[in-house]
C-alpha cells in the first residue's frame, strides 16, 4: 500500500512548480487573509476554508468550523500541519487513485501559461477518517485567489456524504470565466490495466447478466467467470459487483 510519505512528495512537486512559475502571496498578507477567510466561512458554516500549507506555511489558516467536517479542531490540523499527517487519515484504498490525481493535476498546471492558473480550480473526491473511525466522503476543492499582485492557494472542503455515493477517487477540472465550467474530469480507478477477458466480463456485468449467462457468452465455466470476477474485485479493492460497477463506471 503506497505511504502517506509518497502522497506528500507528489503533492510537493505541485508546489515546487508553482514557487518557480507565479509570485505568491506572503507573510505581509497574513492580516489581510485572516480577516477575509474568517468572514467567509461565516457565511458558508459547512465548508471549511483553508491556505494551502505547503505553499503558505507562513500564513497558513483553518477556519475554526473543522470540527464539523474533519472531527478535529482547527488548531489541531494547523499544528499537524504536515501533509504525512493529513494523509494518513485518507483511506489507505484511496491513496494510489489521490497520487494520479495530484500527478493530473501537476501536469494540467504545467501545460497552461502561469497568468492562467487562477482561472482553474480543482476538486478532489476521496474518503477521510474522523477521530472516531467513521470513514466520510470528502469533497477537497483547490482554488486560486490573486491578492494583491501574488496568488493566494487555498481549500474549501466539504462532508457530501450524505448527498453522494461515493464511487472512487477522482478528479474534476473547472475553469472561471463569465461563469464556472466544468471541463474535464479525471478517475484513476476507471483507467486500470484490464485484460480483454476482464473488459467483457465487465461490460456484461454492466448490462445485468447472470454468472450463468455471461459464461454462456463467453463460452466459458460459471467457475470462471467467477474467478475473473474475483480478480476484477481485487484490482478495484471491492467486496461486490454493485461496488465493482461504482469504481469502474
Amino acid at each position: 500500500m503506497m505511504r502517506e510519505e509518497i502522497l506528500a512528495r507528489e503533492q510537493s512537486k505541485v508546489v515546487n512548480y508553482i514557487e518557480n512559475c507565479v509570485t505568491r502571496a506572503g507573510a505581509e498578507n497574513k492580516e489581510e487573509v485572516l480577516k477575509l477567510f474568517d468572514s467567509i466561512y461565516r457565511l458558508f458554516p459547512h465548508w471549511v476554508l483553508a491556505t494551502c500549507p505547503m505553499a503558505h506555511p507562513e500564513i497558513y489558516y483553518v477556519s475554526e468550523n473543522a470540527p464539523h467536517v474533519f472531527g478535529y479542531s482547527s488548531d489541531y490540523l494547523i499544528k499537524h500541519a504536515r501533509m504525512e499527517k493529513f494523509f494518513a487519515h485518507v483511506h489507505e484504498s484511496d491513496h494510489s487513485g489521490l497520487y494520479d490525481c495530484f500527478s493530473y493535476m501537476r501536469e494540467y498546471l504545467q501545460s497552461i501559461p502561469p497568468a492562467e492558473h487562477q482561472e482553474f480550480r480543482v476538486v478532489l473526491h476521496y474518503r477521510f477518517r474522523k477521530p472516531n473511525g467513521q470513514y466520510i466522503y470528502l469533497h477537497d476543492e483547490k482554488a486560486i485567489l490573486n491578492l494583491r499582485g501574488g496568488n493566494l492557494y487555498y481549500v474549501l472542503f466539504r462532508d457530501i456524504t450524505e448527498e453522494k455515493t461515493f464511487n472512487g477517487v477522482k478528479a474534476e477540472l473547472f475553469r472561471q470565466k463569465q461563469s464556472l465550467v466544468k471541463i474535464d474530469e479525471y478517475k484513476p480507478g476507471a483507467t486500470r490495466n484490464l485484460s480483454k477477458r476482464e473488459k467483457e466480463l465487465l461490460s456484461f456485468i454492466k448490462q445485468g447478466l447472470s454468472t450463468k449467462e455471461i459464461a454462456w457468452h463467453l463460452n466459458i465455466s460459471p467457475n470462471t467467470v467467477r474467478n475473473i470476477k474475483s480478480k476484477l474485485f481485487e484490482k478495484y479493492n471491492v467486496g461486490n459487483s454493485i461496488e465493482l460497477l461504482n469504481m469502474a463506471s
